[in-house]
């Protein structure tokens, strides 16, 4: 069965269920993950990565929508601007109040969820999808057209200007939105080249809300680590969001990026953005250290100026307490002078070791690939490059980095913030 197909027969299954024949329960197929595993199978992944169609598991949908408790009442108007097939507005439609018939509940919850996403196909699941869950809560058999039911769930963009209406009316927002990267053709203030979607997305949405919606999402791991993200951040510091976080892992078993889940809300008080609660530390390598990205890019920078010693994260040993380069190229931007110590950038949360180390010695000056961070002690000792090595080996080192950030890259904030634990004797 094609996905145009499976669509159009859920459409007739929702229209009406005849009496005699078996009750709608919540383990309904089309309640359930049947319309995501139909959909994965008959859309390419590279049409699902274009349209950013990853859809949220049941327990991440009610894991939002818990966030919102005790924020809104019934009433609230909740919109999800990239909706998909509906799981996070069938997540708070759950929460909602039946009513006495079926198309009473649907007119009540219409006027309550709102949602926007750029197929219509998807659309049309969604509101088929919460047609059936209001059969299945209130055992309704009577007959409706699922299509004509919730007319705030539109098939447009986000983005699009006729939408700003509907965006600035909501009490509160669900939001999975695309993970990809993409080219955004208009001026953006915190970035340009190719963005990370959701990224996109959270700016369009933070801009026109309205200043108490709060918003309750996932989102991925590089909008709150990643360096290069860090305009982006303090653009949401600007507007004065902030909010807590919570380290989900892989999004799903189909998806290889890295999340977290948070609920963001607008304060006057000068509050943390997505600040980790072990963060504090009364001394942090920051105050011992001077944390720099190595300065060589090795496919854009030319081979020009003098001979100097060089490095790379492949020709650097791992864990080496006194690593003396003998490898050269021509270059003629900033060098590090030793003692000092590289760190691998390249780090995955699976990795057994997240901050794999090497001390570097010598009497010259020395050029560093940008695919290495580099730490120099500021008392220029050896003793103080071998004792940093020797504090990344610990596993409390790693259990604060996989904490912190579960980013493929290692960042110059991260190794930062990293607590000082001072060598055994």
């Amino acid at each position: 069965m094609t996905f145009e197909n499976f669509v159009e027969s859920a459409i007739q299954t929702a229209r009406i269920i005849e009496i005699g024949e078996p009750a709608v329960t919540l383990a309904h197929p089309l309640l359930n993950g049947v319309p995501y595993s139909v959909f994965r199978r008959e859309v390419s992944i590279e049409t699902r990565r274009e349209i950013g169609a990853f859809f949220s598991s049941d327990a991440m949908a009610m894991e939002l929508v818990s966030q919102l408790e005790g924020r809104i009442d019934d009433d609230a108007l909740v919109l999800d601007p990239t909706c998909g097939i509906g799981n996070l507005l069938l997540a708070r439609a759950a929460t909602l109040p039946l009513h006495d018939t079926l198309a009473s509940t649907l007119t009540s919850w219409g006027e309550r969820l709102a949602g926007f996403d750029s197929r219509d196909d998807l659309v049309q699941l969604c509101k088929v999808r919460l047609c059936m869950l209001a059969r299945a809560r209130g055992n309704f058999n009577d007959e409706i057209d699922p299509l004509r039911t919730f007319p705030q769930i539109l098939g447009r963009d986000m983005f699009a200007p006729e939408s700003e209406e509907l965006l600035s009316r909501a009490d509160a927002v669900l939001f999975n939105p695309p993970f990809g990267k993409t080219r955004w053709p208009e001026k953006l203030g915190w970035a340009s080249g190719e963005i990370n979607a959701a990224a996109i997305f959270l700016d369009r949405l933070t801009s026109v809300l309205k200043p108490m919606a709060p918003i309750a999402a996932v989102l991925p791991e590089v909008l709150r680590c990643g360096a290069r993200y860090a305009r982006f951040r303090s653009m949401l510091s600007q507007r004065n969001y902030s909010g807590t976080f919570t380290l989900r892992g892989r999004f799903d078993p189909w998806t290889d990026v890295d999340v977290f889940t948070t609920l963001l809300t607008r304060s006057t008080a000068d509050e943390p953005l997505w600040r980790s609660a072990t963060a504090d530390q009364s001394t942090q390598l920051a105050d011992r250290y001077e944390i720099r990205v190595g300065t060589v890019v090795p496919h854009r920078d030319p081979e020009s100026g003098a001979s100097r010693l060089y490095i790379c994260a492949k020709t650097t040993p791992a864990w080496e307490p006194a690593f003396e380069p003998s490898g050269r190229r021509l270059y003629q931007g900033r060098v590090f002078s030793p003692p000092f110590v590289v760190i691998r950038r390249t780090s995955s949360p699976s990795d057994k070791m997240r901050a794999v180390a090497t001390v570097v010695t010598g009497k010259e000056p020395v050029a560093v690939e940008n695919h290495l961070l580099v730490a120099i002690p500021n008392d220029a000792s050896l003793s103080a490059c071998q004792s940093l090595i020797e504090m990344l080996r610990l596993p409390e080192i790693n259990e604060r980095l996989n904490d912190l950030m579960r980013c493929r890259h290692l960042t110059t904030g991260a190794i930062k913030s990293l607590p000082w634990i001072a060598p055994s004797v």
